[in-house]
């Protein structure tokens, strides 16, 4: 247990317009949907509540399949910007929450280690993220000179999700950036120009994002291959 109140927020209100059109929460992968995967892992840990950020297009199919789920969740219309449905969703968690726990529906990969792992983390410390580590060599061109630099992979990392914070501590950075917070792509670069520091956790598990639909027969063989594993 963590101490302290926690809600999920799953980001799931994508058009999907790189899948061919397909909402990703629903797309399937061994006969389960992205949108189980990920309520599965949230189910199977201390996470109090979930939010569930969709579009009025997935949502009557998203309600529908966490029927079968148990814990308590409620559906909030995510804006046009990742950070205004990630606001939506915050907002829409109970009054009592402390902790928020924001995950990519499309991450399908996520357990309730990384998850649990990730709260307490943010617990400790206020804000915390899982990343990956760089493996391939990395350029960056200068768009004034066109100059090329090659970067020290080592000392750089993928952001991913979840990342938790503080719930009050985001809230004080969106009202910080009010002007601006529409442009953060993730709520870590939110939280670190209000001033506050973020943990990384560098992990090695699988949990990619689906962006394209060549992701969903790479998603498929690594869950075989899981499967097997877990065997």
């Amino acid at each position: 247990m963590s101490g302290k109140k926690v809600c999920a927020v799953i980001a799931a209100a994508g058009s999907g317009s790189r899948m061919g059109g397909v909402s990703k929460p629903n797309i399937k992968i061994l006969g389960r949907t992205l949108f189980e995967y990920v309520l599965s892992a949230i189910e199977d840990s201390f996470i109090d509540e979930i939010v569930v950020v969709c579009s009025k297009d997935n949502e009557e199919s998203l309600k529908e399949l966490a029927k079968s789920f148990n814990k308590p969740i409620k559906f909030v219309l995510g804006g046009s910007m990742r950070a205004e449905s990630i606001k939506n969703g915050v907002l829409a968690s109970s009054e009592d929450i402390e902790i928020i726990c924001a995950h990519d529906c499309a991450r399908p990969f996520v357990t309730r280690e990384i998850l649990e792992d990730t709260v307490n983390r943010a617990i400790e410390t206020g804000a915390s993220c899982v990343c990956s580590s760089v493996t391939d060599t990395v350029k960056y061109k200068n768009p004034q000179t066109n100059e090329v630099t090659t970067l020290d992979r080592s000392n750089m990392f993928a952001v991913q999700t979840p990342q938790c914070f503080n719930k009050r501590l985001y809230l004080d950075a969106v009202e910080h950036a009010s002007d601006i917070y529409g442009n953060f792509t993730d709520e870590t670069s939110l939280i670190e120009y209000f001033g506050a520091k973020v943990d990384y956790i560098v992990r090695t598990e699988p949990n990619m994002k689906l962006t394209s639909p060549s992701d969903v027969a790479l998603a498929e063989a690594i869950f075989k291959q899981i499967n097997v594993q877990g065997d």
